[in-house]
């Protein structure tokens, strides 16, 4: 939708964009105003996450970069433009979403991603959105057959790969700026 307000065909990056390095993130909002959901990243591998540094990882990267958030909002049956604006994610909230990715770190690097499976659910250690005010950890994958290697087993259900997750920002903290 934003591509076709900007006159852009959907397959097509937006080469000035690109060279700024600013990240697009389309954002509905409920009734409330609240992002109707949490707006994710792309996945992340087990095996590199436990072998990145803080400082070096893919999730602080993006979240050190320039984003573009467009609001859209139903108004009767009609998606309407709300806002555009140009954001960085303050140093203090980096601090915070750092927290979420050391835990996911510490998580996979132990094998301790499950932590009880119920009627065939798997429920995980990973970093929730009551962990954080920020950000969290849960799946983005096609189905529970998408999946990346660990770099060690999971302890409880003994998997050598498991359903692909990523980061996500909580939709509470990324109200309409």
């Amino acid at each position: 939708m934003t591509k076709v307000i900007l006159g852009i065909e959907l397959n097509q990056e937006i080469e000035e964009f690109e060279k700024a390095e600013i990240i697009i993130k389309t954002v509905r909002l409920k009734e409330n105003n609240l992002p109707k959901e949490d707006i994710s990243f792309p996945n992340f591998k087990y095996e590199e996450i436990v072998n990145q540094e803080w400082d070096d990882s893919d999730f602080k990267d993006i979240l050190e970069h320039k984003f573009l958030f467009v609001f859209y909002q139903f108004e009767n049956e009609e998606l309407v433009l709300r806002n555009v604006k140009f954001w960085n994610m303050p140093y203090a909230d980096i601090l915070e979403a750092e927290k979420v990715w050391a835990k996911t770190k510490e998580i996979v690097r132990k094998g301790k991603i499950v932590k009880k499976v119920k009627k065939g659910i798997r429920y995980t250690n990973f970093p929730n959105k009551s962990f954080n005010s920020v950000s969290h950890v849960r799946p983005h994958a096609a189905n529970a057959e998408d999946t990346f290697p660990l770099p060690a087993n999971d302890k409880v259900t003994k998997a050598k790969e498991y359903t692909k997750h990523c980061f996500w920002l909580n939709n509470t903290y990324v109200v309409e700026p």
